[in-house]
């Protein structure tokens, strides 16, 4: 099953959920703040490498949700 999800450079990424290890949202204290310059919010953990998105941990949770990939209602 396949997300997508945006890219810090304007690209559209199209992610293998069952590749995905953790999302991370990146906030002000974060030791990924400079990731936030170029736009993301998150950053998601694909096997063994961090990828920096736009979308919000909420953002990604409604995708998921809408794809029936996170417990909890449609």
């Amino acid at each position: 099953m396949f997300i997508q999800l945006h890219g810090v450079k304007g690209a559209r990424l199209l992610i293998n959920i069952e590749h995905v290890r953790a999302f991370q949202e990146i906030t002000d204290d974060s030791k990924y703040a400079v990731n936030k310059e170029s736009g993301a919010k998150s950053l998601v953990q694909i096997d063994d490498k961090l990828v920096p998105v736009k979308d919000s941990i909420l953002e990604i949770r409604n995708i998921m949700k809408k794809a029936d990939l996170f417990g909890g209602e449609k």
